[in-house]
């Protein structure tokens, strides 16, 4: 790829390790589970309702790795901690590959989500201050692409291995992260560290005073910008649980389209996640963030519903591509966005963090919500594809107007300042 060519040799090893972190933390951390879990309530390993929660469990963890993240990385280093948390990702598999209570899978499916919420923080600000400007949504598509290419070894690989034994899928998926964690060990971008001098330390006698910049002053924290991205981020969570979470069970068994197609749809979905950090990456370099997001949105909202409405084959497939490509494509895009908006580096990884603790409560939240609808019978099930329309709507509607609310919002704020001085 001509592309990836232009790009150095050490930002193309640092790209595939963030691939790798994505492909462990969220494609198959969290999307895996989807596909086990038809087998999990055939084979008696837990109830429909059970399985439910278990998997809202993934996403509470994943709350706490995104809220957590940067206080981790404070003390052991983006790095280390990229490496532990594809560790710990490792051994939740491993831990569930014999049936066993609740209350064991549970922490196991809370440490998975945590090591997911750790590696998408973490990863791509680590990684890309060493991908040029201009390429750089280009390379959040390729980083993220590992989610999708996660979802597709799941929706093919794991059902090959239920069929043998649903053991065997557990630990199949352990050792899969533990090659992609050898992969990816020694190619994760070294913590950056400012160069210190005896001659240049800001304390050291006879050395200038720093002047003071916009880069050095402290941001006034959360600004309502990014507030305003949050919100749309956690809005677009909320659309997506549906999918993410009970795509496979709901055609399978609420639809009764049989456990080949539900497997189908998952890996299908697979492919959509494939394709769409890229190819929205690369629109967000050409035709800005907030406006492919939009873009996105759009047809995200329509999407969504799609399984609330029939049971038409083609057009659940067609569902899953799509809102397969949201899944990954919108992390790209909305750090974009981030990146847009703000300059100064450390301000942006923690806009990044905040955006990303703001998806996770939305997600976590309504994973609970939809798995009691979900186990209260098909016509609550039906009801969440329709929620999660409404919730596509509204990210779309903030999206488009933010310009218009942020002008508003700085003119308010402007009059407020001035009026004492009048």
């Amino acid at each position: 790829m001509p592309s990836v060519s232009r790009l150095s040799s050490d930002a193309r090893l640092y790209i595939w390790a963030g691939f790798c972190t994505s492909f462990i933390g969220v494609g198959l951390s969290r999307f895996a589970y989807s596909a086990l879990i038809p087998a999990m309530i055939h084979q008696h390993w837990f109830s429909a309702g059970t399985v439910a929660y278990l998997g809202a469990a993934n996403l509470a963890g994943y709350l706490l790795g995104a809220s957590g993240a940067r206080f981790a990385a404070a003390r052991l280093g983006n790095r280390s901690a990229l490496r532990l948390a594809m560790f710990v990702a490792a051994i939740s598999f491993f831990a569930c590959w014999q049936p066993a209570s609740f209350w064991w899978f549970f922490p196991w499916r809370i440490l998975s989500g945590i090591s997911g919420g750790f590696l998408i923080v973490l990863a791509a600000p680590t990684i890309l201050p060493s991908v040029p400007v201009a390429k750089r949504g280009f390379a959040m598509g390729l980083i993220f692409s590992g989610v999708g290419i996660g979802i597709i070894i799941s929706g093919t690989i794991v059902p090959l291995l239920i069929h043998h034994d649903l053991s065997w899928a557990w630990a199949g998926l352990g050792l899969i992260c533990v090659t992609l964690m050898a992969s990816a060990w020694f190619f994760l971008p070294a913590d950056q560290t400012a160069p210190k001098t005896a001659h240049s330390s800001p304390g050291s006698p006879g050395s200038p005073a720093p002047t003071p910049t916009k880069a050095m002053a402290k941001p006034k924290w959360p600004h309502f910008t990014v507030w305003l991205v949050g919100l749309v981020y956690a809005l677009v969570a909320i659309s997506l649980v549906p999918h993410m979470v009970f795509l496979v069970d709901y055609t399978a068994r609420i639809l009764d389209l049989g456990d080949g197609f539900g497997s189908l749809c998952w890996t299908i979905f697979g492919v959509g996640a494939l394709c769409g950090p890229v190819t929205l990456g690369k629109f967000g370099d050409r035709f800005g963030f907030r406006v492919t997001l939009t873009g996105m949105l759009l047809v995200d909202m329509v999407m969504t519903v799609i399984p609330a409405i029939g049971d038409n084959p083609a057009l659940l497939l067609i569902s899953a591509f799509v809102v397969g490509a949201t899944v990954p494509g919108v992390v790209s895009l909305i750090l974009g966005w981030i990146h847009e908006l703000i300059d100064d580096p450390e301000t942006r990884h923690q806009a990044w963090s905040f955006a990303t603790t703001l998806f996770a409560i939305g997600q976590a939240a309504f994973a609970y919500i939809f798995a009691w609808m979900f186990s209260q019978g098909p016509a609550q099930a039906h009801h969440i594809y329709a929620m999660a329309g409404v919730a596509a709507l509204s990210a779309l509607i903030l999206t488009f107007s933010f310009p218009a609310i942020t002008r508003k919002i700085t003119a308010r704020s402007g009059q407020r300042v001035a009026k004492p001085a009048q």
